[in-house]
């Protein structure tokens, strides 16, 4: 994972965008990024990364945060 560039925070949420558009959820139950998607350059969007109406995530280690 490369160094965010924004963060969006709510009261249950955090979310997280790097410089190549590719858009990231922490799981705060395992402490953790979850990948959504795959950004801008790689020309997945946001409807192909979705199952079901769900998002596919791709878990990411603490260390690459």
């Amino acid at each position: 994972m490369k160094k965010l560039i924004q963060i969006c925070a709510s009261k249950n949420d955090l979310f997280g965008l790097d410089g190549d558009g590719v858009v990231y959820h922490y799981n705060f139950n395992t402490n953790s990024w979850m990948k959504l998607g795959g950004g801008k350059r790689d020309g997945t969007g946001a409807a192909e990364g979705q199952i079901n109406g769900r998002f596919a995530t791709e878990p990411v280690s603490r260390r690459d945060a």
